[in-house]
């Protein structure tokens, strides 16, 4: 029988296969490799092989990585976390950023680049230490974290959609941006404008009574000043470029069907929106005492954190979340200006900046912050007081999980 103290297993996780390399405690290596389906059969190829060598090894530690590729990886942790075999064995299973891995690559000599080669580097990952939070695979939140991570996906693509909008809006209509005869691009009647106007000379053929008219029947009479909207509007169509007709009709075809999308998708947000406020109803917190924060924005936070207690501080929750500034400094020198840090937690850092962002329009405290550090610089004044807001808020978050305080204003 030979014992080592620590048995360290890496899977390299595919779409179809995954391949494992085990290493004892000193690196050598303890296994001939092996290469799996990603399926449960294979999941259970790889139990029987873990279990095998604690038998043969007796480990005092039984430490099993991956790393966090889209959901490849989800299932075999589940797994694993949840076998008998491996119980008596009390594993303990990370989820690694492959960044990390990457540059752990660099520190050795250049190789081949395979599926046996990658899982022998999460392995010696592993051995080196420094690893992040273990995988919890009875996470109570992450249905809840599925349901906050697909919103924030719909959002951005929200986004997306109405910058690609506003391109061909530039090629229908190219001083409308410039102009701006109405405050929502995105509102009903801005769109019947853009809609039901084939080009800017049909704009411009119709006289001031008759696009008053139109404004008043699609704005159902709710602008104070429809004269000055369509002077505005007149304004457009003098401005603006001309194309041709057949480019006409594809850019107005263009611009209909992707309002359909935006107008798909933000249905789609009010309705996860209603999903995320339910299923947070379950979670006892604190932090929706926070005025301006709001159930949606709560609740993307708390399901990015899940236990506070794991965290030692608000510096590592900030730091988790990339909202931490890079210090760049040697000898006597120290930059003024520093970076955020790239490696985080994307979900959080866009739930608290959204956060942030609300804060500062709905809580006079975080208003005057943000107002305050918005003048403090003559460059890039809103993102940087957004984060730095951001992180303001993340101090607040940490205090209110962790002591179960209700929110009280300074």
């Amino acid at each position: 029988m030979i014992v080592t103290p620590s048995l360290y297993a890496g899977i390299d996780v595919g779409s179809t296969k995954n391949a494992l390399c085990c290493l004892g405690a000193s690196g050598q290596r303890l296994d001939k490799g092996k290469l799996c389906a990603n399926n449960l059969p294979g999941a259970q190829a790889i139990e029987a092989q873990l279990a095998q060598l604690c038998q043969t090894h007796y480990p005092q530690h039984l430490i099993v990585g991956t790393e966090a590729t889209s959901f490849y990886d989800f299932h075999v942790l589940e797994f694993l976390a949840a076998s008998e075999k491996l119980a008596p064995f009390s594993p303990v299973l990370y989820r690694i950023n492959p960044k990390l891995i990457k540059h752990f690559k660099k520190g050795y000599p250049e190789g081949h680049n395979t599926d046996e080669t990658a899982a022998f580097f999460i392995a010696d990952f592993l051995r080196f230490g420094r690893l992040p939070h273990p995988f919890n695979a009875k996470m109570e939140y992450l249905p809840l974290q599925r349901l906050t991570r697909f919103r924030a996906h719909v959002s951005r693509q929200i986004t997306v959609e109405k910058n690609y909008f506003l391109s061909h809006l530039f090629l229908k209509f190219s001083a409308y941006q410039q102009v701006r005869p109405f405050s929502d691009t995105f509102g009903a009647t801005s769109q019947a404008v853009i809609a039901e106007f084939f080009s800017v000379d049909d704009i411009a053929q119709l006289s001031m009574e008759d696009l008053v008219r139109f404004i008043c029947e699609k704005g159902k009479n709710r602008f104070p000043h429809p004269e000055q909207v369509v002077e505005k509007i007149k304004q457009v169509a003098r401005e603006s470029y001309r194309i041709r007709p057949a480019l006409a009709e594809s850019v107005s075809l263009v611009l209909a069907m992707s309002w359909q999308n935006i107008r798909a998708l933000e249905q789609t947000l009010k309705e996860m929106d209603k999903a995320i406020e339910n299923a947070f109803a379950a979670f006892p917190n604190t932090l929706q005492s926070v005025p301006g924060l709001g159930p949606v924005y709560s609740a993307g936070i708390f399901a990015e954190i899940g236990d506070i207690n794991r965290f030692a501080g608000d510096a590592q929750l900030a730091k988790l979340a990339g909202l931490a500034w890079k210090r760049n400094q040697s000898g006597k020198f120290e930059a003024q200006e520093t970076h955020l840090m790239n490696a985080a937690n994307t979900h959080l850092r866009y739930y608290l900046i959204e956060a942030a962002n609300s804060l500062k329009n709905h809580n006079p405290e975080y208003r005057a912050y943000y107002q305050k550090k918005y003048q403090e610089v003559r460059q890039h004044q809103h993102k940087r007081a957004l984060a730095l807001t951001a992180r303001k808020l993340v101090r607040l978050v940490y205090a209110l999980l962790k002591k179960q305080q209700l929110y009280q204003s300074h």
